[in-house]
């Protein structure tokens, strides 16, 4: 208040020499003295009005352009005040308004002054101490870094590394390709051109990091750009999306870069606006909610504010594992979240749970996924996917649950593994399940493989890259489909809001190599392919094929009307009595533990199955193959998740 005082005092005896054109003191006090009792009045108003605009309650530390502003807001309305005194006390003799007005414009200089030079001055303090404790120290240099992208992320990235108490950066410059922003500055660094250019500051060695912090840029280009850094071992960073950390989904903070962030195609980002009118105040019931399908769905479940969230798992360490992040990210939806532990494949303990829990909708994500695994384990399963299907399907019906959905995966298309041929005969008994309860509304949903899942192939590919290699891929042919878990989970809430009896999917782009994948993997790491990581070739199991399709020969792609989901139609379906014949003969073999059987009957219910077996054969030759254990064998089908 005193500093503020003294300011508006040298500005109105600045204001009187403008006006006046003198310098004297004498003449200077002879025309102020008349307006002592109204600026005396003024000033206290003055400091009444600097306090309604906070200006005492403003961090100086931080004065930004929002001090500015409150600092003209609060001059003007004292300015004014003085005008009415003046007028009320001292009308014959009132201030000139000229001199009111450079009164006015010094005061804001003055009074705006005072708080940018404590803020300057705590900055050179503040850096003197930092520069002084750690002199002795190398390692204390701030990193050069260029940011991409001169946007609204790169400006808050760029004061929030500045206002780092560790000051771990020193921005050199920014690369933008706006041509309108070329040659501006943002803060200190001036933004020195396209994107292009950063091949100029990566030869001459005079950046130490590169951070992205831009959307919009296609994938193969900012591959490129990783690359280009990669090859000269400079890191690369990337800045989460500002929209997910006001979600409270992350908080702001540089991650590495991850085979997520560089799809060979644009992510998939969808309006759920609509879900919300079908979850917002529901309660909601998911099965494998430890997994990872499972695990996103809640959250992003959570974020349209359901009335209930019942997490139904066979593993206690992941459903617990998931109930405490939940409530850590949504903890005002604490006692909404239900734990409930128990197996699909239990048909009385489904439909115990759904009678307590009274969901309204159901999402069904759990299966065993694992495709040679599966094949060595042909009864559980079909106890635990075809089986814990019909059972899940069965209470909803019973139960009168408005909606379930299921997770399926594009290995039920032309079934070549146990696994896969398992999941086509869930989507048929959904179907038929829509027949038998027409109440309730019964939908399916295929895609491909969900990347970073677990037990998918960029997991492997993490551990066999920190052993040193080799990376193995199962063919040098071998393509897959792939999406985000965040892609996977949008998808499944979109379809949720279809029609019964719908079978949904996910517009995936092109299929990628394997090969391809574990060769990006290795130079994101800093490594050339073949050169610093070998890259062996393991031969395809039984089970596995070359490509993944996304529909049979028989069936057709139609839109939906939904953005990137279209639906999966055919001219003819499998009879429903049929398919709960197919269920009941499963479950007397699992109940005389006859899995020969079980899996005759398999091959028999999808005669893809046992083409495929007997065609994989001819597909493992030529390839040198070294041994492995069992879990690199989801290299093969990439994918874990479904």
């Amino acid at each position: 208040m005193l500093a503020d005082l003294l300011a508006l005092s040298i500005a109105m005896v600045a204001a009187a020499v403008v006006n006046y054109n003198t310098l004297s003191p004498s003449t200077l006090s002879r025309h102020l003295a008349e307006h002592v009792p109204s600026l005396l009045i003024a000033a206290f108003l003055y400091v009444i009005a600097f306090h309604f605009h906070r200006l005492y309650r403003y961090a100086w530390r931080f004065a930004s352009l929002e001090t500015v502003w409150a600092v003209i807001g609060a001059t003007t309305v004292g300015a004014v005040t003085l005008a009415i005194i003046e007028f009320l006390l001292n009308r014959a003799r009132m201030i000139e308004p000229r001199m009111l007005f450079v009164f006015w414009l010094l005061s804001i200089v003055l009074v705006g002054g005072v708080r940018i030079l404590l803020r300057l001055l705590h900055a050179r303090r503040y850096g003197l101490d930092r520069d002084g404790a750690h002199t002795t120290q190398e390692a204390s240099r701030p990193k050069r870094a260029v940011i991409l992208g001169a946007g609204g992320h790169g400006a808050r990235l760029c004061a929030a590394l500045e206002e780092d108490p560790e000051r771990q950066y020193e921005i050199v410059a920014f690369l933008d390709d706006d041509p309108a922003k070329w040659n501006t500055f943002i803060r200190h660094a001036r933004v020195a051109g396209p994107l292009d250019n950063l091949g100029e500051f990566l030869e001459s060695g005079s950046v130490d990091e590169v951070l992205v912090a831009l959307s919009g840029v296609d994938g193969p280009r900012l591959r490129a750009y990783v690359m280009a850094c990669r090859a000269r071992g400079v890191p690369v960073k990337m800045v989460p999306g500002f929209r997910a950390m006001l979600s409270g989904k992350t908080q702001l903070r540089l991650e590495e870069f991850t085979v997520e962030d560089l799809l060979r195609r644009p992510p998939v980002n969808t309006d759920l606006a609509s879900v919300g009118a079908v979850i917002t105040g529901r309660r909601v019931l998911v099965t494998g909610a430890g997994g990872s399908i499972g695990t996103e769905l809640c959250h992003q479940l959570s974020a349209l504010g359901p009335s209930g969230v019942s997490l139904f798992g066979h593993g206690e360490c992941s459903i617990h594992r998931v109930h405490t992040q939940l409530v850590a990210a949504y903890p005002e939806l604490a006692d909404r979240y239900h734990m409930v532990i128990g197996s699909v494949a239990d048909a009385e303990r489904v439909r115990q749970v759904l009678r307590e829990r009274t969901p309204q909708i159901v999402f069904h994500t759990a299966a065993h996924k694992h495709v040679p695994i599966m094949e060595q384990n042909v009864l559980e399963a079909i106890k635990n996917n075809v089986l814990g299907t019909f059972n899940v399907a069965e209470a909803c019906g019973v139960a009168g649950v408005e909606r379930m959905v299921l997770i399926s995966t594009d290995k039920a298309v032309s079934p070549s593994s146990v696994m896969g041929a398992t999941k086509w005969l869930c989507e048929e008994v959904v179907r038929a399940m829509a027949t038998r309860y027409p109440d309730t509304t019964y939908l399916a949903v295929r895609f491909g493989n969900v990347l970073d899942s677990r037990g998918s192939v960029v997991p492997l590919f993490r551990q066999q890259l920190q052993a040193g290699g080799p990376l193995t891929v199962t063919h040098p042919d071998v393509t897959r489909y792939f999406m985000t878990i965040g892609e996977a989970v949008q998808l499944v809430l979109q379809a949720a809001v279809g029609r019964t009896g719908e079978l949904c999917l996910l517009d995936m782009g092109e299929p990628v190599r394997i090969l391809d994948l574990a060769r990006d993997m290795i130079r994101l790491s800093g490594f050339e392919p073949d050169v610093d990581i070998p890259i062996t070739f393991t031969g395809l199991r039984p089970g596995e094929k070359l490509e993944e399709t996304l529909v049979w020969n028989e069936e057709r792609i139609v839109p939906s009307g939904r953005e990137r989901l279209f639906l999966v139609q055919r001219d003819h379906y499998t009879e429903p009595e049929r398919v709960f014949e197919m269920v009941e003969r499963f479950r007397e073999f699992a109940l005389r533990c006859d899995e020969a059987g079980a899996k005759r009957y398999l091959q028999e219910c999808v005669p893809s199955l046992a083409e495929h077996h007997l065609a994989v054969d001819s597909l493992t030759t030529g390839y040198p193959v070294t041994p492995r254990l069992l879990d690199d064998a989801t290299a093969s089908s990439a994918g874990g998740g479904r």
